[in-house]
């Protein structure tokens, strides 16, 4: 059975996969944000069952928190309010993404493709603001590809009809 690991966020960066065993030998304190995939979304270290002897008086001394600065749970939203939705992902784009590469021009479809991919991957590392970012690019580029295959379907449409019409008074 393989063993379950863990990420663990700093406010600014994620680390892991990891086991349970190395993540209790880090310096993490109550407030250090945690994500295995049986969990929702990313959850404060008290709260995690398998993590909450760490945080009693006794231990605290072993396990300095990390200081308040690092941790910017602003960049992770809904994690203090419990009547808030789960956090989900932002939409990736990638199925956009990739049929208008297909039906449009593959050159403007190539980034929005990229963007998209690297959506859920940021989230789920704890990148939020790269996520959204990305998720935002993504759709930049659909809407770029669109603008584009438009422009060349009107400019071949004005041409052909330039030519019929000169064609027509000869």
């Amino acid at each position: 059975m393989p063993t379950k690991s863990y990420h663990y966020s700093d406010g600014q960066n994620s680390f892991g996969p990891i086991p349970l065993e190395e993540l209790r030998m880090k310096q993490i304190g109550p407030n250090t944000l945690i994500w295995s995939e049986d969990l929702v979304t990313w959850t404060k270290a008290q709260d995690v069952a398998e993590l909450a002897d760490l945080f009693t008086s006794a231990n605290s001394a072993n396990h300095p928190p990390i200081p308040p600065k690092q941790i910017t749970e602003s960049s992770f939203p809904n994690t203090n309010n419990p009547s808030a939705p789960y956090l989900r992902p932002p939409k990736t784009y990638l199925i956009e993404s990739i049929i208008t590469t297909i039906i449009c021009c593959w050159i403007f479809g190539i980034p929005s493709i990229v963007y998209a991919s690297r959506v859920e991957k940021k989230f789920y590392a704890g990148d939020i603001a790269g996520a959204e970012s990305d998720s935002k690019n993504a759709k930049k580029w659909i809407i770029i590809n669109l603008v584009a295959c438009a422009a060349v379907w009107l400019l071949g449409i004005g041409i052909f009809g330039l030519g019929l019409i000169s064609g027509a008074f000869q």
